[in-house]
């Protein structure tokens, strides 16, 4: 992972946050931005004992999202084994591409149980493609073309669709000129001039995506959560992770932000703010773990929608969508297993130094090494660190297998949505820490 691009913040605010390199540091301090002591939440164990935050990280995935929506419902109303069927209170969200959103929307409310059927209802009522809205709310095509999917909506709104007709014409044909021109005021060779004149994102518009998350999530209700949420942005032109705390997302650019993080390169257009361009986050950092560490979680619920690697059939023929799903997928995997395994090394080192601690005696040589290993490796960071290691908990849920393939991103049909949700639903009803390579406390 790399660091975001930190300096001076076009706008006037405190620049977006900055991402470790990696999990090598997980620090047990529990202060705030300016050094203050954060006061300790009530916890069932006595009186001044400091509460396990749970951070709940929220991938990429486009339509796929709606699986996270199901996975959040078995958790918070405590009907998931991970809990030890109880219900899960959020403290910290991070959200990447979709993810940012459905993060967004569950600060919104101060009860979960009310957030996350917030977060259902927008899904099966806004976000979901059917005939009460004429076409999903997150994308439509230049020009309206497949308007005549929804007739209904059709006969009862004639004059939005002739609107839509005006404006994308003008919209394509500014676009096609200003191209033109710097086709003709180019130096490159032909070739690259005339692979200049092609953008796919030039035909499709996010107004309906802008127009949910402009309706749905006011600015002002999420920079006053007690839940802190982490916003994942890739910066276009220095290709960093660029990740925005809520308390930065005014009333000027809060919306723009949340728009770059789902806005996928070469399909949906990039976002600028303050001069420069972002994009979506997945990019540099699909599963945003770090950001969650940060912010001083212990206990970590991460769902993300791609399947083990393994669990995806290699095509009878290849074929381009086949190989770039299942590219992506182990890019995707990579990653996730790299943190998970990072983390595991900081637990083993903890409790290798517990046990030398406490003057306890290895009983073979295999034990041996590993605590050398182990403990070594965590006296060696915290040393350059000087901030003390805590342990971290770890539970994973995504689906068992491949849900939908490259094209499937982009399927915001109703009814697909709804099983989407069930889907999440019933991963986390079933969750078993041992299949899915939980990270325990001992």
């Amino acid at each position: 992972m790399k660091k975001s691009r930190l300096g001076k913040d076009p706008l006037g605010q405190s620049p977006p946050g900055a991402v470790a390199d990696s999990l090598d540091w997980i620090s047990d301090s529990r202060t705030d931005e300016e050094g203050r002591v954060e006061p300790t939440r009530p916890s069932e164990d006595g009186p001044g004992k400091k509460h396990p935050k749970n951070a709940i990280i929220l991938s990429g995935g486009g339509a796929l999202g709606a699986f996270e929506v199901g996975v959040l419902k078995a958790l918070i109303n405590g009907r998931s084994p991970a809990t030890n069927h109880t219900p899960l209170p959020i403290d910290i969200a991070t959200g990447t591409s979709v993810g940012a959103f459905n993060a967004a929307c569950m600060a919104l409310y101060e009860k979960p149980v009310r957030a996350v059927e917030n977060l259902e209802r927008l899904w099966v009522d806004r976000i979901a493609d059917h005939s009460g809205q004429g076409g999903n709310g997150v994308y439509r095509f230049r020009p309206p073309a497949l308007a005549w999917k929804h007739p209904e909506h059709m006969a009862r709104h004639p004059l939005e669709l002739l609107t839509q007709f005006g404006e994308d014409s003008m919209f394509l044909t500014r676009d096609w000129i200003k191209r033109g021109i710097g086709m003709l005021q180019s130096g490159e060779p032909l070739e690259h001039r005339a692979m200049e004149m092609v953008d796919l994102s030039s035909f499709v518009s996010t107004e309906p995506l802008q127009r949910v998350i402009r309706e749905a999530i006011p600015l002002e209700r999420l920079r006053q959560s007690r839940m802190r949420v982490k916003i994942v942005t890739t910066d276009w032109e220095s290709g960093e992770a660029a990740v925005f705390d809520q308390n930065q997302l005014n009333d000027d650019m809060g919306h723009a932000v949340i728009l770059a993080s789902t806005a996928l390169p070469g399909f949906f257009p990039p976002v600028s703010i303050g001069g420069r361009t972002y994009c979506d986050g997945g990019l540099v950092m699909n599963t945003p773990t770090m950001p969650a560490i940060e912010a001083e979680a212990d206990i970590i619920h991460m769902i993300y929608m791609d399947p083990d690697v393994g669990e995806i059939p290699l095509a009878r023929f290849r074929n381009t969508l086949d190989t770039f799903d299942r590219m992506l997928t182990i890019q995707f995997a990579m990653n996730i297993n790299r943190d998970i395994e990072q983390i595991g090394r900081i637990n083993d080192g903890l409790a290798a130094l517990d046990v030398g601690i406490a003057g306890a005696s290895t009983s073979d040589d295999t034990q041996t090494r590993s605590f050398i290993k182990s403990a070594g490796h965590v006296i060696r960071r915290q040393a350059a660190s000087n901030r003390p290691y805590r342990k971290l908990q770890v539970h994973r849920y995504h689906p068992t297998e491949d849900l939908s393939g490259v094209l499937g991103l982009l399927n915001f049909g109703q009814d697909r949505i709804e099983s989407l949700i069930a889907r999440g639903e019933q991963e986390a009803e079933g969750h078993d820490c041992e299949k899915s390579g939980c990270i325990l406390a001992d």
